[in-house]
């Protein structure tokens, strides 16, 4: 009897390369050294080490949230026959398989032969058939499989003696959104002795691309020859918030769902020509150090209004404007500088607030105006924060209040004060604002009191999701502007997912945008989603419609490219020649690098475990009737041997023997799962 167990959550482990029998090689060769080891792809020959790879071409299109790369790569066969060409790919990070195409001849034209995405099993024998030898003319059998998350294989057979042989295939993956631009990282890409030639390109007009930092025009050409090359992709300036939604069912109450919400590189623009009203508390409850961190808030802020009129007033019992009325930013800045606060008993913050009020009401309300207060709002108790709403109605001023203190440069918003609600009336806020007179921490200043001249982040994000909850705290509070937030995740959801919705706040006004399913991001997604964490949590009967709809090669699925009327050939591939075919190669072979075809054909994989350790154990040295073997696989390759146990006392040489037998295991394509436990009880 065999009990298998099955993780929740695991992730994929890479599969090692393990030798199969003769029946089950298809005619590739491995040199020594394994090329699921190496960070360059790895270009063979089966007959000849003169076929060679001679161009390798990459056009790289950077979309919002994806990018793709259109591979097309060609071999030239120096040697004497007909040949098969193997690539094994190493993905960059995330990257999926999307299509396939061989370049043939059609009429006595070029023509590319796109391939179809098959069921891995099925497009590793029709591969195998057709590179088998026959009675017919060679043409073009193109197979990509899945060897694991990190690495693919491209077979293409036959290529013929002095011709080139070129292939296509796609590749996507996700960017990361940061400062305002979806970033790639792409490592070195290409053989060790031959890298690609990159063509770059915007998927949309008018976003611009960088690559290390400094923008680039479409259609510019990128050698890959660094270790890893920084690109970037600046959206065209805009004031919304962009996102998608791919919601796809995956199963029996399980969806894929993934969204992501980007805030644009500037949330929104300083005020032009605004007209403004400082109030600075000159009471006694004040202290001189905060007031002096009040006043340098308040310079770095109108260093962000060069064009504002701005009219500085003070305030203690009575309300004592600065000479001069309206003057230029430039001008208040300096009043500001020989400012001199002399403490006095009184704290009229309402006379100061409703003089402000009356100087800003005779301007247009075209024109932006703003009141900046810094106090410490100690007041008298007369003054309750409901009287305070009526005393900016004429202007219809927005107010921010700034709390000072001395510190490092830093602000942040108090919705919990008293005062909060008639403040955020107005579109304002209140803040508790920490400020250096450092020479070196000027640019800092500068930096974060342009938020009180113009929102830069969102604030009180929540996310939420028909169809079921999310996980509490799996957001942050503050969303900066140029920031995004992503999710993935598959769900038991209760419904389908119809759409997400965000929630914030740009100072104290409300932000909402909400996301529906698109077509086109679910299949995105289909595909992505075996570049990404969650394939460890999707089942063979999960992955096959997801792989399908996203057009992906998967662990389940393969491209088979082929020239209709292809079959075997006059110059196929003799049963067992790739195991010589590499001279001190010390090769192993491969079938159709999904899964071993092996020699156990379509046996049940408990059966095929119980007959064949069974007569591993009745081989083995005398003594224990029974024993239990417990295994763990990933598809056809045993990546775990846990346990040994024998009956009775414990038996050494009995425990050793079904130990190497179960490691030489040579498991047939039917052991398909990404990971299974096996336990074996075995008796004689």
């Amino acid at each position: 009897m065999i009990a298998r167990k099955h993780p929740h959550r695991r992730a994929r482990r890479a599969r090692k390369l393990l030798p199969l029998s003769a029946a089950a090689l298809t005619g590739v060769a491995l040199a020594s050294g394994s090329p699921e080891a190496s960070a360059y792809d790895d270009v063979q020959g089966l007959r000849s080490v003169d076929l060679v790879e001679t161009t390798h071409q990459i056009d790289l299109a950077v979309d919002h949230g994806h990018a793709s790369l259109v591979v097309r790569r060609t071999v030239f066969n120096g040697g004497p026959r007909h040949d098969q060409a193997t690539f094994f790919l190493p993905m960059p990070e995330g990257a999926v398989a999307t299509s396939l195409a061989s370049l043939g001849v059609k009429d006595g034209h070029p023509f590319w032969f796109r391939g179809e995405l098959m069921e891995a099993e099925a497009a590793a024998a029709k591969y195998q058939e057709l590179t088998g030898v026959g009675g017919f003319y060679p043409k073009d059998p193109a197979l990509l499989s899945w060897r694991h998350q990190g690495l693919l294989a491209l077979q293409v057979f036959p290529c013929a003696p002095d011709q080139p042989k070129t292939v296509e295939y796609t590749l996507r993956l996700p960017t990361t959104y940061r400062g305002g631009r979806h970033h790639l990282r792409l490592p070195r890409l290409g053989t060790e002795t031959l890298s690609p030639v990159v063509m770059l390109s915007p998927a949309r007009k008018g976003d611009q691309l960088f690559v290390a930092g400094r923008p680039v025009q479409a259609g510019a050409a990128l050698a890959l020859t660094a270790e890893e090359t920084e690109i970037a992709l600046a959206p065209r300036a805009t004031r919304e918030i962009e996102g998608a939604l791919a919601a796809v069912p995956v199963g029996k109450e399980r969806s894929l769902v993934q969204f992501q919400f980007d805030t644009p590189a500037k949330l929104s623009e300083l005020p032009r020509n605004a007209r403004v009203v400082v109030v600075i508390d000159g009471s006694r409850s004040l202290s001189e150090e905060k007031g002096k961190a009040g006043i340098a808030a308040v310079k770095a802020y109108l260093g962000h209004l060069p064009d504002a009129l701005v009219q500085v007033i003070t305030f203690d019992r009575v309300v004592r404007p600065q000479p001069g009325g309206f003057v230029s930013s430039a001008a208040a800045r300096s009043t500001l500088d020989r400012l001199t606060l002399e403490p006095r008993n009184g704290s009229r913050l309402d006379d100061a607030l409703a003089r402000a009020d009356a100087l800003l009401a005779g301007f247009p309300r075209s024109l932006p105006r703003r009141i900046v207060v810094v106090t410490d709002l100690l007041t008298r108790s007369t003054l309750t924060p409901d009287r305070v709403g009526a005393l900016v109605k004429k202007s219809g001023a927005l107010v921010h209040v700034g709390l000072p203190s001395e510190g490092a440069p830093e602000l942040a918003r108090d919705d919990e004060h008293a005062w909060a609600a008639p403040i955020r009336a107005t579109g304002g806020l209140i803040w508790r604002a920490s400020t250096s007179q450092e020479a070196e921490d000027a640019a800092e200043m500068r930096r974060v009191y342009e938020e009180w001249a113009r929102p830069v982040r969102l604030d009180k994000v929540a996310v939420e999701v028909s169809g079921f909850a999310l996980e509490e705290g799996g957001f942050p509070e503050q969303l900066p502007e140029g920031e995004g937030v992503e999710h993935h995740g598959i769900h038991a959801a209760k419904g389908p997912v119809t759409e997400v919705a965000l929630r914030g706040e740009l100072w104290a006004s409300p932000v909402r945008k909400v996301l529906r399913p698109e077509v086109a991001h679910g299949k995105l997604w289909s595909a992505l989603v075996f570049g990404s964490n969650l394939l460890g949590d999707l089942s063979e009967e999960e992955m096959m419609p997801l792989a399908m709809r996203g057009g992906a090669v998967s662990p389940v699925t393969s491209y088979l490219a082929i020239e209709p009327g292809v079959r075997p050939s006059t110059e196929g591939i003799e049963p067992g020649e790739a195991a010589g075919g590499m001279v001190g190669a010390g090769s192993v072979g491969l079938n159709g690098f999904g899964r071993g075809m092996g020699s156990g054909g379509g046996i049940d994989p408990m059966t095929f475990l119980r007959k064949t350790l069974g007569a591993a154990f009745q081989s083995c040295p005398a003594g224990p009737r029974s024993a239990t073997v417990t295994l763990e696989t990933t598809l056809d390759e045993v990546v775990e041997v846990p346990a040994i146990q024998v009956d009775g006392a414990a038996d050494a040489a009995v425990s050793r023997c079904l130990e190497e037998a179960t490691w030489g295991l040579d498991l047939p394509f039917t052991f398909k799962a990404a990971w299974t436990s096996y336990v074996v009880r075995l008796a004689r």
